[in-house]
C-alpha cells in the first residue's frame, strides 16, 4: 500500500482537479469488473496502471532493464476470504507498464514464457508480490 499512496501524491501533484484515486488498492483489478465498464471507463482504468507501473518501476530504478526470456508469478493477497479466480486477476495493464517502462522487452511469446497467479489472503495487509525469473536470475518485485 505504501507505493500506491506515494503514487497518489506523485499523481495528485500532477492533477490538482482529480478527486478520486487513480488505483484503489495493491491488486490488479478483476477483469470481471474492468470489463462491464463503458469503454472510456475501460481505457481510463487500463490507462492508469499502466501509468502507475511505470512510477513504480521508475521508483525502484529498473526502467530500461529490457528483461527478456522471463517467467513471471503473480501472488496477489485480497483483504478478504471473499471467492476469487486466479483467472479473473490476469495482470494484462501491469505488462503493459512494464513494456512501456522498458523492463520487459515485450510481453508476448517470445520474451514472456510463463505466467502464474495465485490468489491468498491477507486481511492485514493486501498486496501483489511479483517474482521475475530469467534463467538462475530472480527479480522480486
Amino acid at each position: 500500500m505504501d507505493v500506491v499512496n506515494r503514487y497518489d501524491e506523485h499523481y495528485f501533484k500532477q492533477h490538482p482537479k482529480a478527486k478520486k484515486k487513480p488505483i484503489e488498492h495493491p491488486y490488479h483489478p478483476s477483469v470481471n469488473i474492468w470489463s462491464i465498464k463503458p469503454r472510456i471507463q475501460m481505457n481510463a482504468m487500463k490507462q492508469q496502471w499502466k501509468d502507475f507501473i511505470i512510477f513504480w518501476i521508475k521508483e525502484l530504478g529498473y526502467e530500461n532493464k529490457k528483461l527478456d526470456d522471463v517467467k513471471i508469478v503473480y501472488d496477489i493477497y485480497h483483504p478478504t476470504k471473499r471467492r476469487t479466480d486466479p483467472d479473473n486477476f490476469t495482470p494484462k495493464f501491469i505488462h503493459d507498464g512494464f513494456v512501456e517502462a522498458g523492463f520487459l522487452v515485450d510481453d508476448d511469446r517470445n520474451h514472456l514464457h510463463s505466467l502464474t497467479i495465485r490468489c491468498h489472503v491477507d486481511k492485514e495487509n493486501p498486496r501483489t508480490e511479483i517474482s521475475i525469473y530469467m534463467g538462475d536470475e530472480n527479480v522480486q518485485l
